[in-house]
This record gives structure tokens, sequence and C-alpha cells, in this order.
């Protein structure tokens, strides 16, 4: 095996080199003087050489965590599907966060952002829609693109761009996600939609997403918080990490059932950054969103910090969220992915709940969280506004939808508004 080094940017400025020897051992060195934003928080700025033990689950978090959708590109390449090195050698320029990578000899061609935006008919939008919905071998790349999207749901990216939507080639930005809903889920992409804006209308951050269709095929436009405009209009890279890869755990662990992040972890984390108590609201907010609306999917990766300067971290945006209780089998037996204080059925988060997730059988938990000023008091109100909120913004959300003539809502609407209501008035009786 050849070594492969690869030039590692992260927000426009070389952070170090990423090594792949011929043994097939990956080790990453930030360079000399670098200052910046850290590849991860696992991975702080140091002068030691991190080995592939702390940088695969990161790697691999840049990646589809289908390994089905990796050997599909790994055929367009020619490279092994679980080699992240070799994958990234092609589809590195435009990863999750601001993360880029890159041989030597194209270092200047991506620090100087040469890349290419080509517009893309809505009919050839409809037709990788259609390919991802009836393919799941099928490549979520189109032949000459160069991003990379983590997740196991079928997706691809796109950047909006002179007015139009365009594939990116090169170091081209991508600037938004397309998805149309998990297979086997009817209106799933619409469920998206609808606990997506609900949640903003309840005062949870949220990336901006828009449902439409593409001739016949339905889409969840998701805008990438991870990417803003600046004074220029040029498009900029934020830097960004899921909890998995924030706390050393690889993809296949995601849920807190195969042995990944529990949410205890996920608070000990969290009270370890500069902006603890904002961020411990933050994600309880999202976290409790998730219970209230039967959420069984809210994962590990599903969670993700926007990073800074060395422990400068936010929680970001809450993505990629949808309701379980529009759908039978999961009423009956869906559970959350992560329990709140050892609970994850939907309907049973109350008062004693609360108080062990507040630390109240882990006396060094309660005592960073107190630390960070964050008390039970401020939790169950959280979880009590939640749960009074949603089912009126949930309403009004389906009203504009039934409104704006979208196909599916009334359906959607039927099977989904009474369920959560219903879940959100358990959880208030328990409070």
């Amino acid at each position: 095996m050849a070594t492969t080094p690869l030039k590692t940017i992260i927000g426009g400025t070389i952070a170090g080199t990423l090594t792949q020897d011929k043994a097939g051992l990956i080790s990453f060195r930030y360079d000399e003087g670098y200052r910046g934003v850290p590849l991860s928080l696992s991975m702080p700025i140091s002068n030691r050489t991190y080995t592939q033990e702390r940088l695969l689950p990161y790697l691999f978090g840049l990646l589809p965590d289908s390994e089905t959708q990796r050997r599909a590109i790994s055929l367009e390449f020619e490279v092994r599907p679980n080699n992240p090195v070799a994958l990234l050698t092609h589809i590195g320029r435009d990863c999750p966060g601001g993360v880029q990578f890159c041989k030597e000899e194209d270092l200047e061609a991506v620090l100087g952002r040469t890349g290419a935006y080509h517009p893309i008919s809505e009919h050839e939008i409809a037709r990788r829609l259609s390919s991802i919905r009836q393919d799941e071998t099928a490549s979520w790349m189109g032949g000459e693109e160069s991003w990379s999207l983590g997740g196991n749901q079928g997706k691809f990216a796109l950047g909006f761009h002179g007015g139009t939507w365009c594939e990116c080639t090169g170091a081209a930005a991508t600037t938004h996600i397309f998805k149309n809903g998990v297979v086997g889920f009817k209106l799933q992409a619409l469920n998206e939609y609808v606990c997506m804006k609900t949640a903003a209308r309840s005062g949870i951050s949220t990336a901006t997403v828009e449902y439409r269709f593409f001739e016949d095929e339905p889409a969840l436009i998701v805008s990438r918080y991870d990417r803003v405009l600046d004074a220029s209009g040029n498009i900029v890279r934020l830097h960004q990490e899921d909890f998995c890869q924030a706390l050393g755990v690889m993809p296949s662990q995601k849920y807190t059932a195969d042995g990944g992040p529990a949410v205890h972890d996920a608070l000990r984390l969290l009270c370890t950054t500069e902006q603890d108590h904002l961020n411990l609201l933050l994600f309880t907010h999202i976290l409790f969103f998730n219970c209230l609306i039967g959420a069984p999917d809210a994962h590990a990766k599903n969670y993700s910090l926007i990073l800074g300067r060395g422990r400068n971290a936010a929680v970001a945006p809450m993505y990629d969220v949808a309701s379980g209780l529009a759908y039978e089998n999961l009423r009956r037996k869906g559970r959350l992915a992560m329990a709140v204080g050892g609970e994850n059925r939907f309907g049973r988060v109350g008062s004693g709940a609360i108080h062990r997730y507040m630390g109240g059988n882990d006396p060094a938990l309660a005592a960073m969280l107190e630390k960070a000023e964050f008390t039970e008091d401020s939790c169950t109100a959280i979880m009590a506004d939640l749960a009074q909120e949603i089912p009126v913004s949930m309403a009004e959300v389906f009203d504009e939808a039934e409104a704006n003539g979208i196909p599916g809502a009334a359906e959607l609407r039927e099977r989904m508004l009474g369920a959560v209501c219903e879940n959100c008035a358990k959880t208030l009786a328990l409070l």
C-alpha cells in the first residue's frame, strides 16, 4: 500500500497532514504553529501525533454510515470502501464542517477556492431523488462531484448559486442537502419537515428546511448551517462535528444500545466547553423535544457542535429529526435512542427521570452541572414549556401545509398530531 499524505485544511487554513503509511496505519499531526480551530474536541491542538485509534471515529463520521453506499463510492474510484483516507482522497474537498482534504499537488487549487458550479435541471434532481429511492446500491454522488456526507439515509448535496441549483465540483462548497425520506416509512420526509418547522416555532434553533416536489419526487431541502455567506457573498465553511466524533466513538456505535454515547456522556462533554451553561440549555431543549414528539432516531450523531478555538464550541441547530408516533409499529415498540435519566419509553419521562438526568444517581455529574449553574428546576421548566407549546405549534405547521396544498399533509396530520399531543399530555402529568 502506497503512502497517502493528505493536507488537512480547516476553515481555509492549512491545519496539518493526514497520513496513511505502507502498512495502512493512519496518523495525523497538526502543523507547527497552527493555532486555529481543532480538527475535533477529541484531538486538541498539540505537537503529538494522533494515531488511528483516535482518528477512525472522526474520519468515518465524515463518510456515509451505510457500507453499501461506501462500497458504491469506492467502486467509482477503485478504492476500498473501509479505507477512509482513500475515500477522502477523492471526496474530501467538501466534508461536513470546515475540513477539507487534498493531495499536496492540489493544495493551491483548494486554497484558491477553485471549483465550479454546474447548473442542474429540476428533471435531473428528480432523477437523482428517484435513483436513491429505488436503488440503495446507487451512489449518492454525481460523476464529477467531490463532497462527502455522513449518515445512513439517502441524500445528496447541491449548491444554490446564481439563483439556481448546481452540482459542485472541485473545491466549490455545497449549500443544501436533499433528502427524499427513509424508505419504508410513508411520508417520512414530510414528517421531518413538520417536526423541524414545529421545533423552530417552539423556540428551538433548527436548520432551515423546505419541502417541495421535483416532478413527482418529494424532497426535504435542508440549508446547511455549516455554510454561511460572508460580507462579499462568498460561501464560508464553519467547522463542526457530531457528538460521536467529539467523544471518539465509531458511527457503528452511535446508538446507546450498541454501546454508544449515553445522555450523561453528552452532558459531561458539554460541561467541558467554554459556554457550558448555554450549551446544556440548548442540548436539553433538543433532547426534550425529541422525547415529546417520540423521535426514535435521535442518537449521538444527530447532535453536533460548531467548533471554535480551544474548547469554544456551541451546540449546533437541530437537524435530522422525525416523529416515530406517525407509525403504528413505532407507537407500540419505539424507544428513545438516548434515554433520559434511564427512561427511554415515549410518554414516560417525568420528574423522576429528570432528577436522574441531573445526576441524581451520579454525584460527579451533579457537581459538574451545579458548577455550570444548570438546575433541575430549569430542566423541568423546559420540559413543561415544550409539552405545552409543541401541540399548538405542530397544529399550526399542519394548517399551513394543508393550506399550501402539500400532498399527504392531511393524512400525516391524522396519523401523527393526536399521538404527539397525547405524548405531551402524558409527560405533563408526570412532572
